[in-house]
């Protein structure tokens, strides 16, 4: 009989505490790591902004945020702000450059910003745009006359009547920072070895992603399976890759003299 008692009075504990155990898991649960759903819910603008796109072909760096963009219905304007990086401080002799956009594809430009200088190596500039449907818009850098540095910066940003598959999710308008946290690395040096299930090289001791579609030499589209195909263990090749949270990804590889890069 007495263990009967005690027995009840143990899970009268156990129920009587369980709220408290409930809230406490729900405080905590927000500092675990949590992967997102693959397709997120909808945002209050209809927009999801993914990712970012980058050039630096020449001496300066172009970032766009983002790199793509997912509307729920067309008509719905998407914001993309626009960051050049100097290598050398403003003003410098060749001060006509400019930030253009170019080869709208079922995309109009219904707002632009004046160009901005935010120190003597930042530029910023901002563009409304409105997704007319499935489309593409070309964002340029141009240097200024002249200039032994560089001649353009180019990316290209990519527009979708949908929502993404992808688990990396910006929901709602990008802040208008200047740019992600990103360094640019410039590896030459002989491939190691070539990981297909990880869509990565290894070139001397760097690990590097090859995402996306690029664009060969001679302007033939490629995807990353194609490209990873080109590079072959014990051959010396030069990856131009941006480092973001640890994780470096190939923006431009030379192979044998031929420019491939992420388009």
């Amino acid at each position: 009989m007495e263990r009967k008692i005690v027995i009840a009075f143990i899970l009268c504990a156990i129920f009587v505490a369980l709220p408290f155990a409930v809230s406490y898991a729900e405080n905590h649960v927000g500092s675990q790591s949590v992967e997102l759903p693959s397709v997120g819910p909808s945002p209050a603008n209809g927009v999801y902004y993914v990712g970012f796109a980058t050039s630096h072909r020449g001496d300066d760096i172009l970032y766009v945020v983002p790199g793509e963009a997912y509307v729920e219905k067309p008509g719905t304007p998407v914001i993309l702000n626009v960051t050049v990086k100097f290598k050398h401080a403003q003003p410098c002799p060749y001060s006509d450059w400019k930030i253009t956009v170019e080869n709208p594809e079922n995309v109009e430009v219904v707002n632009e910003t004046k160009t901005e200088l935010r120190d003597a190596y930042t530029a910023f500039k901002q563009y409304t745009v409105k997704v007319l449907g499935n489309g593409s818009l070309d964002v340029v850098f141009h240097y200024g006359s002249g200039c032994p540095y560089g001649t353009e910066e180019r990316v290209t940003v990519r527009f979708y009547i949908g929502t993404p598959n992808g688990t990396e999710l910006n929901q709602g308008t990008p802040s208008p920072e200047e740019a992600p946290n990103v360094t640019v690395l410039n590896v030459t040096g002989t491939v190691k070895s070539v990981d297909l299930a990880l869509r990565a090289v290894v070139v001397e001791n760097y690990t590097i992603e090859i995402r996306g579609r690029w664009i060969g030499p001679n302007n033939e589209s490629l995807t990353w399976h194609e490209v990873l195909a080109l590079l072959k263990p014990g051959e010396k090749v030069t990856v131009i890759a941006s480092e973001e949270a640890g994780s470096l990804k190939a923006d431009v590889i030379v192979i044998n003299g031929k420019t491939y890069r992420k388009g």
